[in-house]
């Protein structure tokens, strides 16, 4: 659905004085007072103090001068006199966070040719009194062994006493938005446990760069940009450049992450049915049942999903012609072999038993062949691709092709009444995207024409949702955020402690709704291949079943529904602040908590897991009123005991686990 509107104040800017002074160097400083970087400073935000007077972007570099040419208050506009070439800033205030967006334009007769730096937020930020701090994440990606790479946590630390330093994240060269990087950025101004800092990401889902590099012995500057190859702006040519986001906060890393999570959670991501967005229990049959699929499979698989609690029902991708991957690109009808009547009777059966009903698209990608392509096949550019034949990237700058996908999907939609669909990306886009055009600004116009097809299809169908998926979690970035309820984070789903390790890690930067990881069932199973800790491994995010959940006996059914409804009595929490107890996992044999707490810090509930090793520990827990009363039950059981706020922030909460066993403990007032 479109996105709650958000509560923005637009800046106000002291009058632009009558001279006007040159700004040399897309990221030098700005000599002319009253530009959008001087409002900034006179926010009374932590650490604007920091950041220097100048020029706010980095637009061609050093051998471009602008000069700010005007303000109205709200938007701030600077030209270059050679070429005509304007650059204009507009500034809104949320909360704690400026969002900037900023607009190209060729004012002259001429082409301007050449334009390599595309940095729409380039600042100089003076710590002569500390080392700076850069917290950031590995992207989605998928490993098969602990501790996986995804998601992972670093931080990098730079002194100014240092003689340099260079700090860079960024896509991947393949052009996913989050297949390398994830692209949020946690700064700190010090160690100290009240530090100063702030947090940036770019509105954007194709290839970016944050950097961080030593200007002097006190200053280091950070650029957030776009990367784009001898851009070429003919005579009247406009280009956005994505909007940036950038938030201030105190209190160190932990203060930093709740502020990049809340500020997500409240002002990015979308609400479903005017409410914000709860993790929802969902089935999803792919992995366990992939291609196999058929409507007496699914409805026996469906008729378990009910007993178990799940509120959404996924049909994965093969229900088209042609199976996955070679009928990518049939959404002309269904596969009659496997569901003779069409989706209809098993979408009604889907929802006699309670439960929503959601499908599968993967529209950005096509398959030589496949009904799409045939019809279209000027839409399409020939990608390299890991299936067996040919496969052809859509190319959505075009409004032909986004008219197509929202007139197809949403007729999907009124069809069956979807209210879920999984929105896949199998494919990197740099190979169509540089034939298309060798400079990359085609990215503008397809993030734009992408853009425009979800929110369409959102705003024409208030009661669908959308889980975004790239490979997993390979697209993972404000853009996309803004037109997802979830995203299916990973295809890692056999590993139980994979799966907590990036649900842990991914809390760092994102509010768990959007981290979806499923517990999956394949087609010979045991029971004893499932037990509570591999429901906990998916509950620190979206709790997701796959494949043959017919395949557990009553028994284990009957547990992992009651963990099911554990979950819904909890997921509230997952939304709200978040703590990482111990250290980052580094072998098998290491422990793993956390803890989420509702802001008022009246409630919150632990997760923990032991190693390789048994052990004993007790985990001195945040947030909590000190000096309230507690119960604290072990769950699924009702035992419960009370305990002081005090006792548990000093002396902690005490943890007893056996080799591999996770426990959770919730914790509420009395």
């Amino acid at each position: 659905m479109k996105p709650a509107k958000k509560k923005v104040t637009p800046m106000k800017s002291a009058p632009a004085t009558q001279s006007r002074k040159t700004a040399t160097g897309g990221s030098g400083k700005a000599l002319q007072k009253g530009n959008h970087i001087d409002a900034l400073l006179r926010l009374p935000f932590p650490l604007v103090n920091k950041i220097e007077p100048g020029i706010g972007f980095n637009i061609g570099g050093a051998k471009r001068e602008f000069v700010l040419a005007g303000t109205d208050g709200n938007t701030w506009t600077y030209t270059e006199a050679a070429t005509g070439l304007q650059v204009t800033v507009s500034l809104q205030v949320v909360g704690q966070v400026t969002v900037l967006s900023t607009l190209l334009e060729n004012k002259g007769s001429a082409p301007v040719t050449g334009i390599e730096e595309l940095e729409p937020l380039a600042v100089t930020l003076r710590n002569p009194q500390g080392a700076w701090r850069l917290i950031h994440a590995h992207g989605g990606t998928s490993e098969e062994h602990y501790p996986p790479l995804a998601y992972r946590t670093q931080e990098w630390n730079a002194s100014c006493s240092q003689n340099s330093y260079y700090f860079s994240i960024g896509s991947h060269p393949e052009g996913r938005s989050s297949n390398l990087h994830l692209p949020f950025l946690i700064g700190l101004s010090s160690t100290a446990p009240d530090s100063e800092g702030f947090f940036c990401a770019m509105e954007w889902s194709g290839v970016w760069h944050n950097t961080f590099r030593k200007v002097d012995a006190e200053r280091g500057a950070l650029g957030v940009g776009v990367k784009m190859n001898g851009l070429t702006l003919a005579a009247g040519e406009r280009l956005a450049l994505p909007d940036v986001h950038l938030g201030f906060f105190t209190g160190g890393p932990d203060a930093g992450t709740n502020a990049l999570r809340r500020y997500l959670y409240e002002r990015v991501c979308p609400t479903y049915q005017g409410r914000p967005t709860l993790p929802r229990v969902s089935y999803d049959h792919w992995f366990g049942i992939d291609n196999g699929l058929n409507l007496g499979l699914m409805k026996q698989q469906a008729a378990r999903a009910a007993e178990l609690g799940v509120e959404v029902f996924v049909v994965d991708a093969a229900w088209f012609p042609g199976g996955f991957p070679e009928g990518v690109g049939n959404w002309n009808g269904v596969d009659r072999s496997k569901f003779p009547d069409g989706l209809e009777p098993l979408a009604d059966y889907v929802r006699s038993l309670g439960m929503d009903f959601g499908l599968w698209f993967e529209v950005e990608r096509a398959v030589a062949g496949t009904d799409i392509v045939r019809e279209h096949p000027e839409w399409f550019i020939p990608t390299p691709c890991w299936t067996s034949k040919p496969s052809y990237h859509l190319n959505l700058a075009l409004p032909e092709a986004q008219d197509y996908l929202i007139e197809m999907i949403g007729g999907w939609i009124q069809k069956l009444d979807i209210r879920w669909s999984r929105w896949d990306y199998n494919i990197d886009p740099m190979q169509a995207w540089k034939k298309i055009d060798p400079t990359l600004k085609i990215q503008v116009d397809y993030f734009a024409g992408l853009y425009r097809v979800l929110d369409t299809l959102m705003k024409k169908h208030p009661n669908w949702m959308i889980e975004g998926c790239a490979s997993g979690g390979r697209r993972i970035d404000i853009g996309t955020m803004k037109r997802a309820h979830t995203y299916w984070f990973s295809d890692q789903t056999d590993l139980p402690k994979a799966c907590r390790y990036m649900q842990a890690r991914a809390n760092r930067f994102l509010p768990g709704h959007l981290l979806n990881s499923s517990v999956a069932v394949g087609s010979n199973v045991r029971d004893e291949d499932f037990d509570d800790t591999a429901i906990l491994s998916r509950m620190l995010g979206k709790l997701a079943l796959d494949g043959w959940v017919t395949r557990w006996s009553p028994a284990l059914t009957a547990r992992m529904a009651a963990w099911v409804a554990v979950f819904k009595a909890i997921r509230h929490l997952l939304v709200q602040d978040f703590y990482q107890l111990l250290s980052q996992p580094q072998t098998v044999e290491d422990w793993d908590a956390v803890q989420f707490v509702s802001y008022a810090g009246d409630e919150a509930v632990v997760f923990a897991f032991a190693g390789a090793r048994a052990g004993k520990m007790s985990l001195p827990l945040r947030g909590l009123q000190r000096n309230r009363q507690y119960r604290v039950t072990r769950m699924p059981t009702n035992k419960s005991q009370e305990v002081s706020g005090k006792a548990l922030l000093e002396t902690g909460l005490p943890v007893a686990l056996q080799p591999d066993q996770g426990g959770l403990w919730r914790i509420t007032k009395l």
